[in-house]
């Protein structure tokens, strides 16, 4: 098990053994194949402008770790600001551990990338720090429409400016493969980028045009983050996307200022073939109104089953805190179904109303015929004018509502208060 040290005052023809002996930079390790417990330690206080490429898996006794050694403030990659860019790119990792780490400045900043490469368990990232991030959005701009940057994308099927993502490659043959188990992001914060953090799969497609299927992500948790201001202009979708997933948890988490201005539209969450999906004691705020279609806190889109949502406060949102649509891209079964919404707080969304029959929780015929099904219980509201709590041109008949109550001003100011000491 070999420590490897990077040091900008280092020497790429030292043996990158020892503080002592540091490489200057990440020429070196990208030509090496990591083997268990190997680490790769960035010296705190340095700033590199290169792309830190990982291969290697580890084992579940032995993890691989990219974090960092020394004194002072996080070790930076700070790219050119080109949308080719990358900042770190881990290939295949399977017991991979990176902390501490601070990326910006490029297309997307870390990509998790598997080439056809299934059944990785244990990748878990901690106190990262991810921002400035611009141009790619598959729908707009030169990006969509430049021959070479659609080749780009098909090497690493990055399709969104992402400040975290995981990605990568295979057919209609390999579909249903698990890629990854046991994923988790934890303390970090991401801001000014066009996708913030990502199970994407390359918005649900398969290298062949296929649809991919719910079970590329399994057993996966977010916590304790803070996801802000990523709403760069034209190409700011969303803050989480949460696809191709079965088990996840997102929790004591705050977004906002979620996304805003990408031309198909805007959410703070984006949920796509979803199973089991948990989210807990999150907080989303001020989805502004740039004129783009939905701009709500969740974004229902297709497919999701079974998914709780608790002791979550929605607030001066300019779309619905959740909106329910039936995308038949992505699924045979678009509806949603078995939603539950507990003990929630909405505030003030929908305000620019995006939809007609304005709710804050609204339910629309897009595509198809939409009733998605669960309950809305125990929650407060307060209406913005002309708003209703739960409204829409879809099938309101499938979302039973249980002891709802509104909140008049001065009721919803303690609880604000309460909530704002708590973020």
């Amino acid at each position: 098990m070999n420590t490897y040290y990077i040091d900008t005052a280092g020497r790429n023809a030292n043996d990158g053994l020892s503080p002592e002996t540091a490489f200057a930079d990440f020429e070196n390790v990208k030509k090496l194949l990591l083997q268990p417990g190997d680490k790769v330690l960035l010296k705190r206080g340095c700033i590199w402008n290169s792309l830190l490429e990982i291969n290697g898996k580890g084992t579940p006794d032995n993890f691989i770790e990219v974090s960092c050694y020394g004194d002072g403030e996080m070790p930076k990659i700070e790219r050119n600001g080109d949308i080719s860019e990358r900042c770190i790119r881990v290939n295949n990792p399977s017991y991979f551990k990176m902390s501490n780490i601070e990326v910006c400045n490029a297309g997307t900043g870390i990509v998790l990338f598997y080439d056809n490469d299934f059944d990785n368990r244990s990748v878990y990232l901690d106190n990262i720090i991810a921002h400035d991030f611009y141009g790619i959005y598959r729908a707009s701009g030169s990006s969509s429409t430049n021959p070479a940057w659609r080749d780009y994308q098909c090497d690493d099927r990055v399709g969104f400016s992402f400040g975290i993502c995981v990605t990568g490659r295979d057919t209609a043959e390999t579909k249903q493969k698990q890629v990854l188990s046991d994923f988790r992001v934890t303390n970090t914060e991401i801001y000014r980028t066009g996708g913030g953090l990502g199970l994407d799969w390359c918005d649900h497609k398969n290298c062949d045009g296929t649809e991919s299927g719910p079970e590329k992500f399994r057993d996966v948790v977010f916590e304790n983050l803070h996801l802000h201001h990523n709403n760069v202009p034209d190409v700011s979708l969303s803050s989480l996307f949460i696809q191709c997933v079965t088990n996840a948890v997102f929790r004591n988490s705050t977004i906002d200022v979620g996304a805003g201005g990408a031309p198909w539209g805007a959410a703070g969450i984006h949920l796509q073939l979803a199973r089991n999906v948990l989210i807990d004691h999150v907080t989303i705020k001020n989805m502004p109104h740039t004129g783009t279609n939905d701009e709500c806190a969740i974004d229902f889109e297709t497919d999701v089953d079974t998914c709780v949502i608790i002791d979550s406060t929605f607030d001066n949102n300019a779309g619905a805190a959740l909106e329910f649509l039936a995308n038949k891209d992505g699924s045979l079964m678009p509806v949603s179904r078995n939603i539950s919404v507990i003990n929630c707080v909405f505030r003030n969304n929908n305000w620019a109303k995006i939809y007609p029959n304005a709710g804050q929780i609204q339910i629309v015929n897009w595509n198809v015929d939409n009733r998605p099904t669960g309950v809305i219980c125990g929650c407060t509201f307060e209406n913005p004018e002309a708003v209703t709590f739960v409204d829409g041109d879809g099938d309101l008949s499938g979302m039973v509502q249980l002891d709802n109550r509104e909140m008049n001003s001065t009721e919803w100011s303690m609880v604000y208060e309460k909530v704002a000491c708590n973020v």
